[in-house]
C-alpha cells in the first residue's frame, strides 16, 4: 500500500525531500507515492516536477493552490510542507481543513503562537501531524539514546552544547538572518532543542542572553550555497542587513533536575568550534555524529574509554527499526561511512516513511505536534528570557503567558 503524497513548497528543502522520496522508492519498504507538487511560484513547482520525473520515473501534477490540488487529486492524503517557516501555520491549517495529514518541516511554526494555531487546527480536524526533525533519527543518535537509557554513564547531570562559526557570511540563504523569517537561532537552534528533548527529556526553564553582532552579512566568494539551493544562487544579494540575533548563551534546567548549557554563535570569526557532551554520575558521553557516522564516545569514571563496536556490548537489546536498518545497512551499528548528502536523504526518507506507516497502522508519529512545539518553545524561552532579563519556564512559553519577543512577528503574520 502506498500513500499519495504532495510536496508543498518547491524550493531547496522541497528538493531535499524529493531526494528522500527517491531513496525511499528504491527500498523494499516504500510506502508513499509522489502525486503532486505545489508552490506559489509556478517555475519552482515546474522545476521540482521535472526533477521528480527524472528521479522517480513519473511526473507529478503541478499546482499553485492547495484547494485546487485537493479538488483535482481527491485521493491525496499527505501534505509534505517544505515552504518557508513563516507560512507553515497558514499552509498547515489549510491542509488540515482540507482533510490532509501533514509532515511539516522544522520549525513547526515561526512562533509559539503559530505552533498553537497548527495544533488547534489539528484538534478540530483529527489528522496526523509529524514534524520533520531528522537529527534524532540518525543511527548514531539512536545509539546515543540507547546508551543513556541503559545507564551507561549513570544518571545524566550536565548537558553541554557549545558551538561557534560563520563570521559575517550569509548562511545558505538571506532569510536566515531575518527575525520575521526565523533567523538562525530558530532555524538551526530548533535542531539543538529537539536533541535536548530527545536525550535529556523535557526542559523546565531557561535563563539566556541573545545578541546581534553581525548586522551586515555578505555573500561568500566561493561556496556558501549548499547544492540543494544552487538554483537560486543568482537571486542572492551580495549583502543583506540582518535583523535576527546571531548569538545565544543560556543555562537550562531540565525537568529531571539535570542542568545544561546551550551556547551558539553564528557570528564567530576565525576557527569554528562545536562540542556536545553529557556528564553523568558514572561517566561522560559524547553523542554520535549526525549525518557523518561518527561513533559516540564514552568515558567511564575510572577513565576507561569506549567507542565503536565496544559500545554495542553495553546495549545488547539495541536494534534500529526496519527502514533505518535497510537504508543504513544494518540493525546494530556503532558507526557508518557515507557522505553527508547520502545520509541526509536517507534520514528524510525515514521521516517520510514513518508518517505513512503511522497512517496505515493507526499510530502517532514520534515527533508529533506537541514535541515540535516544545522544540520551538525552547528557542523562544531563550529569546524571551533575554528580553525579560529573568528565567523563563517552558510552561509560560507554550501557554503564551509571555511573548514580548515574538509579538511583532505574530502581528506581521496576523496570527
Amino acid at each position: 500500500m502506498k500513500i499519495p503524497l504532495a510536496i508543498v513548497g518547491c524550493g531547496g528543502m522541497g528538493g531535499r525531500h524529493l531526494l528522500g522520496l527517491k531513496e525511499l522508492s528504491e527500498s523494499n519498504l516504500s510506502n508513499v507515492e509522489l502525486v503532486a507538487v505545489c508552490d506559489l511560484r509556478h517555475d519552482n513547482a515546474q522545476h521540482l516536477a521535472d526533477e521528480a520525473e527524472q528521479l522517480l520515473g513519473h511526473r507529478p501534477l503541478v499546482f499553485q493552490d492547495l484547494e485546487e490540488m485537493v479538488r483535482d487529486v481527491p485521493d491525496l492524503q499527505i501534505a509534505d510542507i517544505t515552504t518557508d517557516a513563516g507560512s507553515h501555520h497558514a499552509v498547515a491549517c489549510t491542509a488540515f481543513d482540507l482533510g490532509l495529514h501533514i509532515l511539516a518541516e522544522k520549525p513547526l511554526g515561526l512562533t509559539v503562537r503559530c505552533c498553537n494555531r497548527i495544533l488547534e487546527a489539528q484538534g478540530r480536524c483529527g489528522q496526523l501531524l509529524s514534524v520533520a526533525e531528522n537529527y534524532r533519527r540518525d543511527p548514531m543518535s539512536r545509539l546515543t539514546k540507547a546508551l543513556l537509557e541503559a545507564s551507561a554513564i549513570g544518571d545524566p547531570h550536565l548537558f553541554l552544547d557549545i558551538s561557534a562559526s560563520s563570521g559575517n557570511r550569509i548562511i545558505i540563504t538571506p532569510w536566515r538572518h531575518q527575525k520575521d523569517r526565523g533567523g538562525m537561532l530558530l532555524d538551526g537552534g530548533v535542531h539543538n532543542a529537539d536533541m535536548m528533548l530527545y536525550l535529556m527529556g523535557d526542559v523546565e526553564q531557561i535563563y539566556a542572553r541573545i545578541a546581534l553582532w553581525e548586522k551586515t552579512r555578505y555573500k561568500a566568494r566561493e561556496g556558501g550555497v549548499a547544492g540543494f539551493y544552487e538554483r537560486w544562487a543568482g537571486e542572492m544579494p551580495d549583502a543583506v542587513e540582518a535583523t535576527a540575533e546571531d548569538t545565544l548563551a543560556s543555562v537550562i534546567t531540565f525537568d529531571s533536575g539535570a542542568m545544561g548549557q546551550w551556547t551558539q554563535s553564528y557570528a564567530a570569526h576565525g576557527r569554528g568550534f562545536g562540542h556536545k557532551v553529557i556528564y553523568g554520575s558514572g561517566g561522560s558521553l559524547i553523542p554520535g555524529g549526525i549525518r557523518n557516522g561518527t561513533s559516540p564516545s564514552l568515558t567511564l569514571a575510572d577513565g576507561e574509554e569506549l567507542s565503536g563496536e565496544d559500545l554495542l556490548d553495553l546495549v545488547p537489546d539495541f536494534h534500529l527499526d526496519a527502514i533505518t536498518s535497510e537504508l543504513f545497512g544494518g540493525d546494530r551499528m556503532a558507526s557508518y561511512a557515507m557522505p553527508f548528502p547520502a545520509a541526509d536523504r536517507k534520514l528524510l526518507a525515514i521521516e517520510i516513511h514513518e508518517l505513512a506507516d503511522c497512517i496505515i497502522e493507526g499510530k502517532n508519529p514520534e515527533v508529533d505536534g506537541q514535541v515540535g512545539r516544545k522544540a520551538v518553545a525552547i528557542c523562544y524561552a531563550a529569546f524571551e528570557s533575554s528580553s525579560l532579563n529573568r528565567p523563563v519556564t517552558l510552561d509560560e512559553i507554550e501557554a503564551e503567558l509571555v511573548g514580548d519577543y515574538e509579538a511583532d512577528i505574530n502581528a506581521l503574520y496576523t496570527v
